[in-house]
């Protein structure tokens, strides 16, 4: 692939959209030299991303391995697999512990998705669908969708329309060593089977638009509604000093709406990131989700990100303290997403092209980039202050 760099001003308007999508200088690179496979010769192109990610916070630590693959054809067909294995180890009662001792569960998540992109005049429209498998000892999740995303003016401006269908089967697994039967490793479980089910559609309409060379700007809807059980099978409530099992609500629809203005100084080589996120749902819960990000270009290799985000939300309106419940009351939980709180994200990213490995042994990840992040999110909820860390490798072929 050519490392040539186009001129001042298309670079800006380039710099100006990838690194809306937070993709960096590599992003600048592939718009300026897209992944096309060959016309010609009937040869297919692709991009194979590696990625870690890591998250911590006072009961819950999580490490997820991601590996993904994109396959592009002559003729515009696109082919995409996902593969994700989350190692979650927690000592939290919400997570099915009933001594005060840490375990490990293992979710694996896969993904497939296919797509084609049609020529429509001076305009292009992309069709996809795509499917979903989540897999855990109490919990089976399933998705599919469909995704339509219509470009025009050269692809300055870009409408994109989805839907998707969900259905989950969730379970109750309690940990501890009076909990149950001995497994094979020798840990003692109880399997409470299925506890129910729940179903939901979710659509997204969304809209960007590339203003000036070096000013874009994006809004988007979303809207997610699920029916079903929607309450945790482990959190259990004191209500008037009975224990009894938490409940909430067999329906909700939640709805949010989002926008993103971007600015790029040619000068200096830095954007700036204004976004906003605003969300309500039919249990009264009501979130704001301002932020700001900055992004600097260090030479031709390096882009390095800062960001900061502010999250504060309602709570739902049936959540209180559990000793304000009556046994009459409908609803009750102690799940504190449920409960008012805020949230204050502070994050930095570091993200390298790796041409400079052209002559060298390790010559086959030019072409590439590598990136490193680390957010700190200081919560004003119960689960305490967290750490967020990822780093990743991303090679196209």
């Amino acid at each position: 692939m050519s490392t040539r760099r186009p001129r001042p001003s298309i670079r800006a308007t380039l710099a100006l959209v990838t690194l809306a999508l937070g993709t960096g200088v590599a992003g600048v690179r592939s718009l300026s030299a897209p992944l096309r496979a060959d016309e010609a010769s009937g040869t297919w192109t692709g991009e194979l991303t590696l990625q870690g990610n890591y998250y911590w916070e006072t009961s819950t630590r999580v490490m997820a391995p991601e590996l993904d693959l994109r396959l592009r054809s002559p003729d515009g067909v696109d082919v995409g697999a996902n593969y994700v294995v989350d190692a979650i180890t927690s000592a939290s009662i919400a997570a099915g512990v009933v001594e005060d001792v840490r375990f490990t569960e293992v979710r694996h998540q896969g993904t497939l998705s296919i797509g084609r992109e049609f020529e429509l005049g001076e305009a292009q429209l992309r069709a996809g669908a795509f499917g979903r498998v989540s897999y855990e000892p109490d919990y089976l999740a399933t998705g599919l969708g469909l995704d339509l995303t219509l470009s025009l003016f050269h692809r300055a401006t870009v409408v994109r329309g989805a839907i998707g269908y969900i259905h989950d089967d969730v379970g109750a697994l309690f940990r501890g060593m009076n909990a149950g039967a001995i497994d094979p490793l020798g840990r003692m479980l109880s399997n409470r089977g299925r506890v129910g089910d729940l179903e939901g559609i979710n659509a997204s309409l969304s809209i960007q638009q590339l203003l000036t060379p070096n000013l874009w700007v994006s809004a988007s809807y979303d809207l997610v509604a699920t029916e079903g059980y929607l309450a945790s099978p482990y959190r259990t409530v004191m209500v008037q000093g009975v224990i009894v099992p938490e409940r909430h609500p067999d329906r909700r629809a939640r709805h949010a709406l989002s926008g993103r203005l971007a600015y790029f100084f040619t000068p200096t080589r830095t954007a700036v990131h204004l976004l906003y996120r605003s969300y309500l749902d039919d249990w009264d819960l009501a979130a704001i989700d301002p932020e700001v990000r900055l992004y600097q270009e260090l030479g031709d290799a390096v882009t390095l990100r800062l960001r900061y985000r502010y999250y504060q939300q309602t709570r739902a309106f049936f959540f209180q303290p559990a000793e304000r419940y009556l046994p009459s009351d409908p609803y009750v939980s102690i799940d504190p997403k449920m409960a008012a709180f805020s949230t204050h994200a502070l994050g930095f990213r570091a993200l390298v092209l790796l041409d400079f490995l052209a002559d060298s042994p390790l010559a086959f990840l030019a072409g590439g980039s590598f990136d490193l992040s680390f957010d700190y999110l200081f919560q004003g909820s119960r689960f305490g202050d967290a750490i967020i860390a990822q780093s990743g490798l991303h090679v196209p072929f």
